[in-house]
């Protein structure tokens, strides 16, 4: 009897946490506070909010329990700066580590390249140029996952993404994370 409920509890438990074997497809919808590591001009007075809100939208696949990849689609926020405004938005491909953490939780790690374009629009008299850049840069991040129900998970996150930016270079854009997702 005891053998057959720790079965059913299992079974139950790979259902819920996904922790059987690989193939599961996932899609995760997001929304989060990105932070601008850019310059905000050399003009006092001017205004300049480096945070904003971030959404993004994230499918992929655990092609093992522990190892996976995924695509996302991210648009990171529309910032004050330098008396006008900078915007971030790009895609990025990442490979994706799992540590699960009994039943409900799990560890997720992630790393890939992010192809990025940006556009900074500022005041001539804040010294900084105004216009578009695009590039590839790294992107990472980890996030606690927790199971939800059937198929239903969320989580919470931190990542950081590359972008090159007119007249400054890379400039990385920091984002926290709330994500909704399913697993099937």
């Amino acid at each position: 009897m005891g053998a057959c409920a720790q079965s059913s509890q299992t079974s139950l438990a790979r259902e819920i946490g996904g922790s059987g074997s690989g193939g599961k497809g996932f899609i995760d919808l997001s929304i989060g506070k990105a932070t601008y590591a850019i310059s905000c001009g050399n003009v006092a007075g001017l205004t300049c909010s480096r945070g904003t809100t971030s959404y993004g939208l994230t499918g992929g696949n655990m092609i093992t329990e522990n190892l996976g990849i995924e695509l996302s689609a991210m648009n990171l926020g529309k910032a004050d700066a330098a008396g006008g405004s900078v915007i971030a938005r790009g895609v990025n491909l990442s490979a994706v580590g799992r540590l699960p953490l009994g039943d409900s939780f799990a560890v997720e790690g992630r790393v890939g390249p992010t192809y990025g374009v940006t556009h900074v629009a500022a005041i001539a008299a804040s010294g900084l140029p105004s216009g578009r850049a695009s590039g590839l840069g790294l992107g990472y991040g980890v996030a606690l996952d927790m199971n939800v129900a059937r198929g239903w998970h969320g989580s919470v996150g931190w990542e950081r993404h590359d972008f090159h930016f007119v007249g400054q270079g890379r400039s990385a854009v920091r984002n926290m994370t709330l994500a909704l997702g399913y697993s099937f």
